[in-house]
């Protein structure tokens, strides 16, 4: 009996000192590993230690090792992109596509493609983060090109007529060519389209000559033409009146109408504002804008015109139209300026021109002999790389040669279709050159 009692106390004290022998080895073993992960986290390899981490059964541990291997990657993918290598930078962010915003440059990085497609979404997200990783030459080529194509996009929706569209994408593209005034002029649009009746431009109470003119509104800045027909191929005119600043004579109004611009929205500004000219022009494009807007249209080019001093506001209104309002100017008619381009002071400065000659505003000036003119404003615009064209006219009273372009179909040729000259009768054209200014007579 006291032989098997023996034996049981030591079977019992070997399985305990097995058990203690597997124990102490088991924690050997995992201070090995800690100690090998450790390492691994200490010398940045974040993935394996998080292996080791995940067998030692330790999450936290595990947890911040993942997160340290993602943000490594992350900016690996991060300085890849910068450098250019799209492809690699994908490659790492897809691996971690659920880090922060790694999900935004995955898009980011099939930019190209985003951009062949024309997938607005993918542009937007591809610009913000574009727009993070600061001036490297990849990633402000990139840039400027997502931005250029969600620039055009924003003005084909505002064309369209899709401001919240529009509103969508310029709010993303901060002031780049002028999209904060573009967003400007959208809201404001949105606002007027569906103001009450008494905030409304062009309703009854709001008529001229009734019983004689079938769609003309007055207002107290401005006459407003309405064409009978409107849609998307409809065009703007902008008069600017001479004298200064004077009440328009309401003689250039009536001859327009006797052979208005077909399917063209024009407003005839009743003073020219010459003594501020920037702030007339916010005032015109405003009063477009708002007539545009009542219409169910949106300007995206503008003909502006102006008789005698009032040619000098028509030429400002190219430059801060699109300036302060992103608003193109195609073409501007000057009717026999004021003075003979004598009033220096009025003229367009030089970097003005280079504005309007980026923009590709034409220029065509109505005048009588040219002999005894100042040039120097003239030649200014042709030099800065204007089109500017020269359009001699038979009749060579001031105030005719304004009556004939409001009467006699150049407005609409100015704003349908100048391929080709008008009225060659009574009209003689020629484009002007840099350096051939001596043969001008």
């Amino acid at each position: 009996m006291k032989g098997k009692t023996a034996i049981c106390i030591g079977i019992f004290a070997a399985l305990v000192f097995a058990a203690a022998a597997v124990q102490i080895c088991r924690i050997c073993i995992d201070s090995s590993l800690r100690s090998r992960a450790q390492a691994l986290y200490d010398s940045g390899s974040y993935g394996e230690a998080a292996l080791i981490y995940e067998r030692l059964g330790d999450g936290t541990a595990a947890a911040d090792s993942r997160t340290l291997e993602s943000q490594e990657r992350y900016q690996q993918a991060v300085a890849l992109l910068q450098q250019g290598d799209a492809a690699g930078a994908a490659q790492l962010f897809s691996s971690i596509s659920q880090y922060r915003d790694a999900s935004d440059f995955l898009i980011a990085c099939s930019w190209q493609e985003a951009l062949e497609a024309q997938d607005t979404d993918k542009l937007l997200k591809a610009h913000t983060v574009f727009a993070k990783l600061g001036n490297y030459s990849y990633c402000s080529q990139a840039l400027e090109q997502i931005d250029s194509l969600l620039f055009r996009q924003a003005r084909l929706k505002a064309e369209s007529t899709d401001l919240s569209g529009a509103l969508t994408i310029l709010e993303k593209l901060g002031s780049y060519q002028g999209s904060d005034n573009l967003a400007q002029r959208c809201r404001q649009m949105q606002a007027w389209s569906c103001a009450s009746e008494e905030q409304r431009l062009l309703v009854e109470e709001r008529r001229y000559m009734p019983d004689k003119l079938d769609n003309v509104y007055v207002c107290e800045e401005a006459y407003i033409v309405v064409p009978e027909v409107l849609d998307s191929s409809t065009g703007f005119f902008l008069y600017f009146p001479g004298g200064r600043d004077e009440e328009l004579s309401i003689d250039y109004l009536l001859y327009y109408m006797m052979n208005p611009s077909s399917n063209t929205l024009a407003v005839f500004m009743r003073r020219n504002g010459l003594e501020d000219m920037e702030s007339k022009t916010a005032q015109a494009v405003e009063i477009l804008d708002r007539a545009a807007a009542e219409c169910g249209l949106f300007p995206r080019d503008v003909v502006a015109g102006g008789s005698s001093l009032g040619a000098y506001p028509a030429m400002h209104f190219a430059f801060y139209a699109w300036e302060n309002h992103a608003l193109r100017t195609g073409c501007v008619l000057s009717l026999d300026a004021g003075s003979d381009w004598l009033e220096t002071w009025l003229l367009l400065s030089e970097s003005q021109c280079r504005v309007t000659a980026e923009l590709g505003t034409d220029f065509y000036l109505f005048e009588s002999p040219w002999v005894g003119m100042n040039r120097e404003g003239i030649c200014r615009m042709v030099n800065t790389g204007n089109k500017v064209t020269m359009v001699g006219c038979y009749f060579d009273d001031h105030v005719r040669i304004s009556l004939d372009a409001m009467g006699m179909g150049v407005v609409d040729w100015a704003v349908n279709d100048r391929s080709q000259p008008c009225n060659p009768d009574i009209y003689t054209f020629v484009t002007l050159h840099p350096g051939d200014e001596a043969n001008w007579d």
